[in-house]
């Protein structure tokens, strides 16, 4: 069955949609995305998803036209993923970019949004039973700078860092900042425990500023349970009681293995029973 995509709110199916080649996310990287899981007809922290939104977009310059809103972005993802029978339970990327143009030329168009929706063969939201085997990945490095937090078009470390861990036989890898330090793994933000102390890399590393992670953040604290945010080197964090790694997809997912470490999952498992799984019923 051909899969169908929402182009400004037109839709095409899969063997329809073309790129120009002089596409300014094509061509730079121009852009961002944002990745949400639809769970029974509802989109889990569509909130912060919005919020996440309104405050990356206009960092790269992108001119919003009037009608575009949350209430129409909604209407749009749900639609999309209606007409490709996945309401149940889907993946959803969204990608937002310019028109053509060269680096200096102002944009045909300012503003394009492309819903995409794919069905989840698991429907069941939970935890993964089998712990990760995770690697460093040392070629590249993420800079730390006004654009770092946000889920640009130009994902190429991720890409490469996500290569290198398939290479590996890996099943995830984190990645480094300028400064040698752990910012991001390549699909989700890093969170460790140590001695009963939760830490996550803080912004000013560099990593996603992720909605999961917003969301855990939060719910911690309110929780009371003990949190920190700060700058890890991969020595610090290897060195951990235990690893886990969390985005919107998947909620959170625990870490076995690094090198010849292993890790356990208690204050893990915690979480995601106490504060993700929640809001998949």
């Amino acid at each position: 069955m051909p899969l169908y995509y929402s182009l400004d709110k037109k839709i095409f199916s899969d063997d329809e949609l073309r790129i120009h080649p002089d596409n300014r996310s094509f061509r730079y990287g121009e852009g961002l995305f944002e990745t949400i899981r639809l769970h029974k007809g509802m989109i889990p922290l569509w909130d912060l998803h919005w919020n996440r939104l309104s405050e990356s977009l206009p960092k790269l310059y992108f001119e919003l036209p009037p009608h575009f809103n949350e209430a129409e972005l909604k209407e749009e993802i749900l639609r999309v993923a209606k007409r490709n029978q996945c309401l149940d339970a889907a993946r959803v990327r969204i990608t937002f970019f310019k028109g053509e143009g060269g680096i200096w030329e102002r944009p045909s168009y300012p503003f394009h949004f492309l819903v995409q929706c794919w069905p989840l063969e698991k429907k069941e939201f939970s935890m993964n039973e089998n712990g990760l085997d995770i690697g460093l990945f040392e070629a590249g490095r993420k800079s730390c700078d006004s654009f770092s937090n946000l889920k640009t078009n130009n994902y190429l470390l991720y890409a490469l860092a996500a290569q290198y861990a398939k290479a590996e036989k890996l099943n995830e890898c984190l990645v480094l900042n300028q400064h040698g330090r752990v910012c991001d793994a390549t699909i989700a933000n890093v969170f460790f425990s140590k001695d009963g102390i939760i830490h996550t890399p803080q912004l000013e590393e560099g990593c996603i500023n992720g909605v999961m992670r917003r969301h855990v953040l939060e719910q911690l604290r309110n929780a009371g349970f003990p949190v920190k945010e700060g700058a890890y080197l991969p020595d610090e964090i290897a060195e951990a009681d235990e690893i886990f790694l969390s985005n919107a997809m998947y909620g959170l997912r625990w870490v076995k293995k690094w090198g010849d470490r292993t890790y356990r999952f208690q204050q893990a498992s915690t979480i995601f029973h106490r504060f993700i799984s929640p809001l998949f019923p």
